[in-house]
């Protein structure tokens, strides 16, 4: 072991695992320029982006293009040799690499000239998380480091967690109340459960569970109120009693729902689900989980925006829990922030699932608070712009210690994204 410096000695090297905040305090702490601290700890950040479905020449042509700027490109061992004939890429470099390499691929065959578009509507929508969510007449909710809170008010005889607790209005308003209190940034209303294995509810049953409990909360609170509903007609008449928010597991699967939200103005989010909460759990295999939800979220968006639903009133949810396996579940949360590539805010809803009960041996949904904070410690950590929370109070004094502990992208690198 290399003895320690002593004084006036040059010290030992070591390495400095930090995120860009960080980089820029060192470098001013170490007597650096400010405008120069800035410009250099931008420099740290490295982007990779991984492209499907290319053909071996075209493979070839983009590592030779990434090197050439600085960067790289991870391709398959024998695209080199000519093969296999479609294969995957991993481009690696700063965003400076990546937009020279843009301005060549144009004039490249193989199907890079294609390529340029979404690479470049990727820079321009996905290499930073979302801002803020568009809600009915401009009203906007904006994100912070720290993610905004939705919080969970089930008015249902049978959710997995709370089934039964705020079935009746009156008690059911005054826990969205307390929620509000609690620090809910979102009031999350829902009439039907989506657990594994339940029977849906009539549209009329529904509303009638959820209208009430609406038209009250937005009477009392000032919060945006979210829908959680698969039905356009329940989405129609909540929006009509006060919601602005539409949370749709099927991702617009009524095809009443997208006219419905585009006329309407409100915001959705679009979550992913395999089948429907009766089946989902029956068997879900993946091959690659991420890929495979992110591409179907990226298609569920496309469809949202050509039916005339504004991207910036979109946001996604990967869908922790329906139709997916624990380790499924597990993949999703550590991959969460390749979901910011789909250029809207993310949700995440992991909140007492019973993922977290196998992880913890924790069969009662109640006792998995400490599962659900590590949950939240990597959406946080992973830029999710909303969490969707049983604990609210809980949560936000977790965040409120955890924030500024961990190393993620803060308001500082976001101000410093747009001024340098």
């Amino acid at each position: 072991m290399t003895a320690a410096a002593g004084p006036g000695a040059i010290s030992t090297p070591r390495f400095l695992r930090v995120d860009r905040a960080e980089l820029r305090r060192l470098l001013a702490e170490a007597g650096s320029d400010s405008a120069g601290a800035a410009l250099m700890s931008r420099k740290a950040r490295v982007h990779v982006i991984r492209v499907d479905g290319l053909k071996a020449p075209a493979a070839n042509i983009l590592k030779q293009e990434m090197l050439a700027a600085g960067g790289d490109c991870a391709t398959h061992r024998d695209v080199i040799l000519g093969g296999p004939e479609r294969s995957s890429v991993h481009l690696i470099g700063g965003e400076k690499a990546l937009r020279q390499v843009l301005r060549k691929l144009p004039a490249q065959p193989f199907g890079l000239r294609g390529l340029a578009d979404s690479l470049g509507g990727l820079l321009e929508h996905g290499a930073h998380p979302s801002k803020s969510l568009t809600l009915p007449g401009g009203r906007r909710i904006a994100f912070e480091a720290a993610p905004r809170l939705m919080g969970i008010l089930n008015v249902t005889p049978d959710s997995f967690s709370d089934g039964g607790s705020w079935r009746e209005p009156g008690p059911a308003v005054r826990r969205g109340l307390e929620l509000a209190e609690e620090g809910a940034s979102i009031l999350d209303v829902g009439g039907e459960s989506t657990r594994p294995g339940s029977d849906a509810v009539s549209a009329e049953e529904e509303a009638a569970r959820v209208l009430p409990v609406i038209r009250e909360l937005t009477r009392q609170c000032e919060l945006p109120v979210s829908i959680d509903t698969r039905k356009a007609s329940v989405a129609a008449a909540a929006l009509d009693a006060g919601a602005s928010i539409v949370n749709d597991v099927s991702a617009l699967g009524d095809p009443e729902m997208a006219p419905l939200v585009a006329k309407s103005g409100a915001a959705v989010v679009l979550m992913h689900m395999r089948g429907d909460p009766e089946t989902m759990q029956e068997d879900p295999v993946y091959g690659d989980p991420v890929d495979e939800i992110y591409r179907r979220l990226e298609s569920r968006l496309a469809a949202a925006e050509e039916a005339g639903i504004a991207r910036e009133s979109l946001a996604a949810d990967p869908g922790i829990g329906f139709g997916k396996r624990v380790a499924d579940n597990t993949a999703l949360v550590r991959r969460l922030g390749e979901f910011h590539s789909l250029g809207v805010p993310l949700l995440l809803g992991a909140s007492r699932k019973s993922f977290l009960g196998e992880l913890m041996g924790e069969p009662d949904p109640g006792l998995r608070l400490e599962g659900s904070l590590a949950a939240a410690a990597r959406a946080a950590e992973a830029g999710a712009q909303m969490l969707r929370v049983h604990d609210v109070a809980a949560t936000r004094k977790f965040l409120a210690a955890w924030m500024p502990m961990i190393r993620a992208q803060s308001t500082a690198n976001a101000e410093e994204d747009e001024t340098t």
